[in-house]
């Protein structure tokens, strides 16, 4: 290799001593780990040996040495204690410097992958190199090449796993097929340390392959949208295997694919209204692609919430193929029950539209997460969805404009409220003065705590138990609030948000401290009584407890014994006295 031919000439011809204060690492060196034991190792050998090869090193500002290979010996010259360190001085330029940088360490053995991706990427990225040229340098093939350039997409979790080798290489290239929205969702739901549930640890790279697509993907073909350019996408499944099962695969890019069917939509959707110009645009109360209405408003269309089902409109019968039938007999069977179909389907829809002008069913154009469709509700229904029992039918074109008009309007309203609630979120207001109207906003949300019995404080007469503070009510009241009602509206809040308070927690000290200011004799007979059944519980427990050590004690004194008598040794006959006493017996 050339570049590695110029370190080795340069290197027989320029070696000095150079102080280890005067050098300083360089950032093109791709190695940003090192390990510490085997660092430690080194700076032992050179301690005995000295350093056997020199550094290469490159003139830098203000008198100083940049390092261009051979920082790794330049650290464990500093743990050794060395103030020189041969090395070989080089007039070289930015680009020379930061290629012998990365040539150099990439011949190492112990270069981590991650590493070895962003070497290869720096070289890329420099303009001088691409994949075909790396394989020959490196003596590797460009699929090798081709392989860790992905990692240089893996997300900071994903990748420290690969150095550490808590997932293997095969792994990690499975993972950095995919976008960094898939990749944090695998790291923190499968792949995380503290992950017990579902682990992805261990598995095989085609095992996590599979499961990836499985829960990260989706079919294409649930779509109703052009697929033209997903089938040559990255990002399309069918081109990250090298065996696909056909088809139009699964989509792992989510935001594309979800702009890409509210385009498809939010055109579909136009074409309908042009088609049906009368008929209203809706969407289900669930089920349905926010983005697309929200769109669609924005366009000025409006779209109405259905608070019940409507029923479909008839799909068109599909004309059977002549080629997926294997007699012409079965074909001429099918395509004679298409006829019928056909015809029945046809009269569905003339019925359906003789219906919708004598008033008795009402058309929408229904927007979904994948498909744009039409459907009808019969007038009754049509009632119940917020038209104050006037149905379409009953509105002439020009009130229906009106109508149309007056909900533009309230559009804009709604989108200049919503707008403006995220603009206040952002907007730092802690050094402005509060103001009176902003002390009688305040007042308004505290009156949502305001209890029956304090109504006719406030000026409103309650009308029955359950009787709650409309909206209007709490405007009227807060624009002339007196010191005496701020004060019962503000109490009746406290009182409200002590019914969080529990055992010994913050909430329960703030209403003790509460109520010794405002009821300390009724305090004091709620304390007293609880009080007085706590002691004679104590009484009872420290009887109890007196019982229990008597008895504990005797215990251990009856244990004590019993080891004192296990430990003394037994008395063994003693044989001269047996012989004596056979003696005098003879």
């Amino acid at each position: 290799m050339e570049t590695t031919n110029n370190i080795q000439s340069v290197a027989e011809r320029n070696i000095t001593m150079v102080a280890l204060a005067s050098i300083q690492p360089s950032g093109y060196n791709p190695r940003k780990n090192f390990d510490e034991a085997s660092l430690a190792e080194l700076a032992e050998s050179i301690r005995q040996q000295g350093v056997l090869q020199p550094i290469g090193v490159r003139p830098f500002a203000d008198d100083r040495m940049e390092i261009v290979f051979g920082e790794r010996r330049y650290r464990a010259s500093l743990m050794a204690g060395l103030e020189k360190i041969p090395a070989v001085v080089m007039e070289i330029s930015d680009e020379t410097a930061e290629e012998m940088a990365v040539t150099e360490n990439l011949q190492r053995k112990d270069v981590t992958p991650i590493e070895e991706a962003n070497a290869y990427q720096k070289l890329i990225e420099s303009g001088r190199h691409d994949v075909q040229s790396l394989a020959v340098q490196f003596g590797k093939n460009e699929s090798y090449i081709r392989t860790r350039l992905k990692f240089v997409s893996l997300i900071p979790e994903i990748a420290r796993l690969l150095e550490q080798d808590e997932i293997t290489i095969s792994v990690a290239s499975e993972i950095c097929r995919y976008g960094e929205d898939i990749q944090t969702e695998v790291y923190e739901k499968h792949l995380k340390e503290d992950v017990r549930y579902n682990s992805w640890r261990g598995l095989k790279a085609s095992e996590v392959a599979k499961n990836i697509e499985h829960n990260y993907t989706t079919e294409l073909e649930r779509y109703s949208f052009d697929k033209t350019l997903c089938l040559s996408c990255p990002h399309n499944t069918n081109n990250m295997m090298l065996f696909c099962e056909g088809g139009c695969g699964n989509c792992a890019n989510r935001t594309c694919l979800a702009e890409m069917n509210a385009s498809h939509l939010i055109e579909k959707a136009v074409q309908f209204v042009e088609q049906y110009p009368t008929v209203s645009l809706c969407h289900q109360e669930y089920n349905y692609n926010e983005t697309v209405v929200e769109r669609l408003t924005a366009m000025g269309y409006e779209v109405a919430e259905l608070k019940c089902y409507a029923t479909a409109y008839p799909e068109t019968p599909v004309a059977p193929e002549k080629e997926d039938y294997d007699t012409a007999e079965e074909y001429e069977e099918a395509h004679k029950e298409y006829e019928q179909d056909f015809s029945d389907y046809m009269e569905r829809c003339k019925t359906i539209h003789e219906q919708a002008e004598a008033g008795e069913i009402t058309l929408y154009i229904r927007i979904e997460q994948k498909e744009i469709v039409l459907c009808y509700l019969t007038n009754n229904a049509s009632n119940t969805n917020g038209t104050d029992g006037i149905t379409e039918k009953q509105l002439s074109p020009v009130e229906k404009l009106d109508k149309q008009d007056k909900r533009n309007k309230e559009i804009a309203l709604e989108k200049t409220v919503e707008d403006t609630k995220k603009q206040i979120l952002e907007v730092d207001m802690s050094e402005r003065k509060f103001g009176q109207d902003e002390d009688k906003m305040i007042y308004f949300f505290l009156l949502s705590s305001l209890r029956r019995e304090h109504y006719a404080e406030v000026g409103i007469e309650s009308e029955g138990n359950y009787h709650y503070l409309t909206d209007k009510e709490k405007m009227d009241i807060i624009a002339n609030l007196t010191a005496k009602q701020k004060a019962v509206i503000r109490r009746d809040f406290l009182i409200a948000n002590f019914k969080g308070a529990y055992g010994s927690n913050a909430i329960a000290t703030l209403l003790l401290d509460f109520a010794e200011k405002h009821m300390p004799e009724e305090l004091a007979t709620i304390k007293n009584g609880h009080n007085e059944v706590y002691e004679k519980r104590h009484q009872r427990i420290e009887e109890k407890k007196a019982v229990l050590l008597v008895q504990e004690q005797a215990k251990q004194e009856a244990e004590d014994a019993q080891a004192e008598t296990e430990a003394r040794p037994e008395e063994q006959p003693q044989p001269e006295a047996e012989f004596q006493t056979e003696e005098v017996a003879a």
